[in-house]
């Protein structure tokens, strides 16, 4: 995780507190040095003082935002700013955190972050094996497949396409194997999650 705060002491007590959590942390003493890095970022989540000197936090999250890295970012402020906070919340913020905030309070946002960044993360890759496997369907599987994940039955399949259902059950079986999906509930649920049509 990343920790940018230009306070030095507020810096090493957070860094100390996350730390003794098992937290890995990276420290950056302002936004722009910690945008020099940014591009190789991953994963993890950042923690953030809004009100920094050259690059402050709405800057950072728009340059976010351009370069599509989807981090969490918590944003900690010093001053108990209404309408900055609905801001950084409205462009994508995770949360807000007023100082003095209370170590429990940090713990339990940067838990959640880091929650929510694991299971984006694997939301995006489930969707790209997903749509790599759909590529590989013919255009007749892809057909059925839109019919199995409807609800519709081998019978009715096979009677619009003038295919037997022997045949219809083989087709199936292809699908369900390119597709890696366990069960027909599971392949409806990667077809409607990562709208495969």
């Amino acid at each position: 995780m990343f920790l940018v705060e230009d306070d030095d002491a507020m810096r090493d007590a957070i860094e100390a507190l996350l730390q003794m959590c098992g937290h890995d942390v990276r420290s950056y003493a302002n936004g722009a040095a910690f945008l020099s890095v940014i591009d190789t970022v991953r994963t993890g989540c950042i923690v953030m003082d809004v009100r920094m000197p050259q690059v402050d936090g709405l800057a950072f999250q728009r340059h976010m935002v351009e370069a599509n890295i989807t981090l969490p970012i918590i944003f900690m402020s010093g001053y108990a700013d209404v309408a900055l906070s609905v801001t950084v919340m409205r462009q994508g913020a995770f949360t807000f955190l007023t100082k003095p905030f209370r170590d429990q309070d940090l713990l339990d946002a940067v838990s959640d972050a880091l929650r929510f960044e694991r299971d984006t993360r694997a939301h995006r890759w489930e969707g790209v094996a997903a749509r790599d496997a759909y590529a590989t369907l013919t255009l007749r599987e892809r057909q059925i497949m839109a019919d199995m994940t409807h609800g519709e039955p081998n019978k009715l399949i096979a009677a619009r396409l003038g295919l037997s259902e022997a045949m219809i059950k083989v087709i199936r079986a292809a699908i369900m194997r390119k597709m890696n999906a366990t069960s027909l509930p599971h392949l409806t649920r990667l077809a409607e999650r990562h709208r495969l049509e």
